[in-house]
Order: structure tokens, then sequence, then C-alpha cells
């Protein structure tokens, strides 16, 4: 294994020449210039590759992580399965950049500038995408791509090569900036705004049902957040009409093949869903101590009441006289979760004091609301 640091130059062996926007970040009080600019698949594929894997030149000189082929595999799914891709901007460093021409365009200054054949480069943000873009293009049939483009944010060091200690550390850092301190959205927001998968875009039509005076998705955290007046976030939402449905999203996908059949599902849902929010007390939840006394508003509630849909739903398949104001629960203390009956039944624990749930306790719970109510349990709660 050879520990050192790599040089990486063209690898088409020619000078890039690109028209960049001068651009101002703090990044530059390290003495580094920066740029912002736009690409061609082929010019990124042409004049940039991604650092050599730490089997080859060791962990200890790596300036990125190796690439990851779970994320690139990513990418050809979304390539082929979206019906209008875009790409995040990558962050590249140079040592040198060559500038040429300059004109300022209303307060912005436009460079012609080259990188050239032999100034050392880096791929700081977006291995996977270059490498998703080199796979693309291998193939001949996908020519018409080769124009496509990606923007991207240029980092020029001024230093002899991207191995001195100084361009090292800065590259390191912007690594750490991008991903070790970036608080990723959390389930509910990134579920709520991606509406590629069947899946998510059946939930994101049930949250506009009306229900008497209301909207569901006024009842929702759709961001994840539990504010007045949200019995569920998104991601809990979800996760219950996952458990109605029995669905995944890879399984959706296979099963709801075309917009009859997305239909069918989507009034299935909204008659389940007009059933449970007539039940459940919502009125009384009008501020967040309300949320945190009540059962009905934990995760582990909403879990037990799909595995009831479900279980009422297989009974309704085998006889059609079955509606599903056969669900009630009278006599079930859902907005006390303090209430003995739930000691009891071993849902919840006092621990110094405190009420707690226990977890994985939703089977439990969709047990006992269908003995209650005399339906049969769903292989879940049966088991």
């Amino acid at each position: 294994m050879n520990n050192q640091n790599e040089t990486i130059t063209s690898p088409c062996n020619k000078p890039l020449h690109v028209v960049l926007f001068k651009s101002k970040e703090g990044i530059e009080q390290q003495g580094v210039q920066c740029y912002e600019g736009v690409m061609t698949f082929k010019e990124l594929v042409d004049h940039f590759k991604a650092e050599k894997g730490s089997e080859k030149i060791g962990e200890v000189d790596k300036k990125q992580r190796d690439v990851d082929s779970k994320r690139v595999n990513g990418l050809k799914q979304y390539w082929t399965t979206s019906k209008g891709t875009v790409f995040p901007n990558i962050t590249l460093f140079a040592n040198s950049l060559s500038l040429k021409n300059s004109v300022t365009v209303g307060n912005k200054l436009i460079i012609e500038a080259t990188l050239e054949r032999n100034a050392d480069r880096f791929i700081a943000d977006g291995q996977g995408r270059q490498a998703f873009i080199d796979w693309l293009l291998s193939d001949e049939s996908n020519a018409e791509f080769e124009d496509h483009t990606i923007s991207f944010k240029l980092i020029v060091t001024q230093t002899e090569s991207l191995s001195t200690p100084k361009a090292v550390q800065i590259i390191r850092q912007l690594f750490a900036d991008y991903h070790v301190k970036l608080t990723k959205p959390n389930s509910s927001i990134s579920k709520h705004f991606d509406n590629s998968t069947v899946l998510s875009r059946l939930m994101n039509d049930c949250l506009e049902l009306q229900v008497d005076s209301y909207k569901l998705k006024s009842k929702i955290a759709l961001h994840g957040k539990i504010k007045a007046g949200h019995i569920w976030t998104f991601q809990q939402f979800t996760t219950m009409m996952q458990k109605f449905l029995n669905l995944t999203n890879s399984t959706a996908s296979k099963q709801i093949t075309d917009e009859a059949q997305y239909e069918d599902a989507l009034n299935l849902c909204r008659s389940y869903l007009t059933c449970i929010f007539r039940l459940l007390p919502i009125e009384n939840i009008t501020n967040t101590q309300d949320h945190e006394k009540a059962m009905f508003t934990r995760a582990i509630f909403a879990n037990a009441l799909g595995y009831v849909g479900r279980s009422l739903m297989d009974e309704m398949l085998l006889d059609n006289s079955i509606a599903w104001e056969r669900i009630n629960l009278n006599g079930i203390p859902i907005e006390d979760k303090s209430d003995s009956f739930w000691l009891e039944a071993n849902v919840t624990m006092k621990d110094k004091g405190t009420i707690k749930i226990i977890k994985n306790t939703d089977t439990r719970i969709g047990s006992l609301i269908c003995r209650k109510l005399r339906i049969y349990p769903c292989p879940e709660l049966s088991a």
C-alpha cells in the first residue's frame, strides 16, 4: 500500500475552460478564493475523478471518505424512476486557477478562467454524483445526457498542491462542516416533502381528507414537531397507515400500479380515517400538555389503531355487512395514559413517580381493542 496523498490532474489531460461568478464566503478567511459555476455532465467526467479508495492510499492520507456504492446505486434508481431529476451542486477544490477576462454585470463579477490540465483538483462533496454520471455516460446510448448540467462551487487554495497541510486541513474541515455538523431533516418532513413514491403520495393525499370541520393535515405535525392541536407527527401517521394497509414503500409500488388501484386504496384509507378521527377526542388536545397526558396521541396507540383497522378490514372482506362503525373506543381511557387500565395491561409502568410507556406494546393495545370489540385479530396481533 502506497501511503501518500494523491495528486489528481485532468483525466483527459486537457484544460477545462469555465465561466465563473466570483463568490464570497467565510472560508475565504483561510486564504482561499471561492467561485460558482456550471459544467456539463461530460465536462465533470472528463476533468474530475474521485479520490482513490482507502485500500490503495490508506485511511491516514484520505481527505474524503470512500465512494459509497449504496449512495451511487440510490442515484441510479433515482435517475430511472424520477420524472424530473435534479442534483444539488458539488464542491470542488483546485490548487490553482488561471484567470482570463472578467466583466461586471450588476454587482456580480463574472470571470472567464481555465483549470489547467496539470492543476491539482479534488471533489470534496459530490463523489457519488460524479461516479453515477461516469456510469451513466459510459453507456454510449446515453450520449444525449452529455450536455446536462450540474452546478459547482470551486474553492482555489493557491497552494503548491492539494496535499499541503493547509489544503488538507481546509478540505477535511469542509467535509466535517457539510456532513458531521449537518442536522438532517427528521423523518416526518423528509417523507412529507417526498412525493416520488406511491406510498408517500398516498399519505399526502390522505391528509387532504375533510373530517367534519377540519382537514386531516391540520391535526398532523407535518414537519415532525408537535404543536398545539397536533395529534401525531407525519411519520407516526404514515407508520399507522402502513400497518393498516400492510404495505412498505417497495410493496406499495408493486401492488398499486395504476390510477384505478390508487383511487381504490385512497378511498379505503379515507373511509378508515374518517371513522378513526371521529372517534378520537381531538378537540380536547389544545396544548402540548394535553398531548403529553393522553394515550391516544402516542405512536404506539396509532400503530395499534392501524392493526385494529386491518383486522376489521379482513373481516369486511368476508362479510360485507360489517362497517367501519364497528370500531369504537368506549370504556377505554384513551385520554389518560396514567390510568390504572394501562398499568394493569402492562402498557405503562411507574418509574420514580412518573408514568412511562413500555416500548413495543402497540400489538398489546391492538389486541385489547380487538378483544373488546370481538374483532378477529390480524396475524401481527395473534402472534
